[in-house]
């Protein structure tokens, strides 16, 4: 298994065809991959189920009094003393996506608590069942944008309209207003279903050079990308940011760089979880034990042998359609931030010899064939990393699959510059094309990537709003709150001591980024997409 921060697109020949003159590129079909023309990616026909089989209840009981039990601080209890059920008996797509839901709201709520230190350790009886279910939809044992918007709705009136104000989800952690930040995710990934047939139209019409065909695809995509914005910015009317940032937002986060967990999670008797950091000398990692203290925390129960896992918390970045739409357009995404690599085969040798290799002797590191960081020394460093791609990682197995297919389909950018800047000629030197017809398809795939800049605008506002200024708000009000006089402090023993909550004040994404850097630049690379006449 390559390191998880080596994930990134692959490198293109020096000098290859013209994507969209490759006849053989083949165009995926929606159905192939779990995505209904109608509905998307939000599973349809049926829709999610609101409950799993009886031998389930002991999960499902937890999730009804998920609330109550973390307010009361025995959810953790609880949860030990569930009997480890089996996933043997889920008999279709929708009951082991409604177990990744539930297991998913449990082991988050385990994990953070409420007012509680975090939980190193995993309890097998929520851990095996969880990677289980990770493992057969293709996602990761973490809370992610699939368990709490894609397999968490339903119709309020089941033969109503698929629009926001017919949409209700089934859990939270917290109530209202954590309900309505999924919901407007939710009525996004619906705006945007039409673009997604239109996609495939619009590929279509590029192998076809039919410009008609692909002006109406493209007309379709930029409204749905319009529309998904439009249902985005509704996010103000019943979303506090307070509220969000202080008791909402820690629920979403997960363990792939946290102050509080650094090792990331114990998954108690899973032998192994996808990208797990028991082995990679970065992190120092060994096939080690949780410390003494979160044996402490974890009960009397003997642990089970099991294995380390870090991972990013939910994220919209995970959203399948933006990818989607981002592949469509040719909007390319570069690395982002630095991090440290959490594999568990990292070959130091290997990445010793390509810094052997590297051309450059003045370079004091490099990066490793397999992504992993090392410097001339053999200690490891910081890495690059294309945040975008490494979210794909998070989505159901089908959905990643769609948008890889999508890449090695035609290319409508290709399509459109080459209309643009190079278009083919008859024998007499005219152009194949309607110039006027070429003028607009031009104009119209423009207009596609201006409004996923204009999404990205807007996008960028809410963050600021939701999690940076916030963010600022609780660091100042801590750094005005008066000081006790060290003298009066009485120091609780370690026994008795109340964990503080983990800090929460960087300016951070659930899914890990260092927020407005990021989103400037994936901004930037958005307005890169555009095609324009060469003078």
């Amino acid at each position: 298994m390559n390191c998880p921060f080596a994930s990134s697109r692959t490198t293109p020949p020096a000098t290859p065809p013209p994507s969209h003159f490759r006849n053989n590129a083949t165009i995926p079909t929606l159905k192939d991959y779990d995505v209904d023309p109608i509905y998307g990616f939000l599973p349809a026909n049926p829709m999610p189920i609101r409950r799993l089989p009886a031998a389930y209840e002991p999960w499902e009981n937890i999730l009804d009094n998920l609330n109550a039990l973390l307010l009361a601080g025995s959810l953790r209890k609880t949860v030990e003393n569930l009997p480890l059920l089996s996933t043997d008996l889920l008999a279709n797509d929708r009951e082991w996506q409604r177990a990744y839901l539930v297991l998913s709201f449990i082991g988050q709520a385990y994990v953070w608590g409420h007012s509680q230190q975090a939980s190193e350790v995993l309890p097998v009886t929520i851990a095996r069942p969880w990677n289980s279910c990770s493992e057969r939809l293709g996602l990761l044992p973490v809370i992610t944008y699939a368990s709490v918007t894609l397999y968490n709705y339903r119709l309020i009136d089941p033969s109503g309209p698929l629009k926001l104000d017919n949409m209700a989800v089934m859990h939270t952690f917290t109530g209202s207003d954590e309900a309505w930040f999924y919901l407007v995710s939710i009525a996004s990934e619906a705006e945007g279903a039409p673009a997604l047939s239109a996609i495939l139209s619009a590929m279509h019409a590029v192998k076809a050079q039919d410009l008609e065909a692909l002006n109406a695809s493209l007309t379709t995509i930029g409204n749905s990308i319009e529309a998904i914005t439009k249902v985005m910015l509704r996010m103000y009317e019943r979303n506090d940011p307070y509220v969000f940032y202080n008791r909402v937002r820690h629920f979403l986060t997960g363990w792939e760089d946290s102050n509080d967990l650094p090792n990331g999670v114990y998954y108690e008797g899973v032998d192994s979880v996808p990208g797990a950091p028991a082995k990679c000398p970065i992190s120092g990692f060994s096939a080690a034990k949780p410390s003494t203290e979160s044996l402490s925390q974890y009960g009397s129960k003997p642990l089970q042998s099991g294995a380390f896992g870090k991972y990013a918390g939910a994220s919209t970045g995970q959203s399948s359609m933006m990818h989607c739409l981002d592949v469509a357009l040719g909007i390319e995404h570069r690395p982002t931030r630095t991090g440290r690599c959490t594999a568990a085969n990292f070959n130091l040798e290997e990445a010793k010899a390509h810094l052997a290799a590297a051309s450059s002797s003045s370079a004091t590191s490099t990066k490793s064939p397999t992504g992993c960081p090392v410097s001339s020394s053999g200690s490891t460093g910081a890495s690059a990393v294309n945040h975008i791609l490494e979210m794909r990682k998070y989505m159901p197995g089908p959905h990643r699959a769609f948008i890889e297919a999508l890449e090695r389909g035609p290319s409508i950018r290709a399509f459109v510059e080459n209309l643009t800047n190079n278009p083919a000629l008859d024998a007499n030197g005219n152009s194949v094309h309607d110039p006027a017809l070429a003028a607009e398809t031009t104009r119209l795939y423009n207009r596609c990537v201006s409004e996923m800049r204009g999404f990205r605008d807007r996008h960028l506002q809410i963050v600021a709003a939701y999690i940076v200024t916030q963010a600022r708000k609780k660091r100042d009000a801590e750094a005005e709150a008066p000081q006790e006089d060290p003298a009066t402090i009485s120091i609780p023993s370690p026994v008795t001591e109340k964990p503080k909550m983990r800090e929460v004040l960087q300016a951070r994404g659930t899914g890990g980024t260092d927020l407005i850097p990021f989103l400037k630049q994936s901004r930037q690379e958005t307005i890169e997409a555009l095609v324009t006449p060469q003078v």
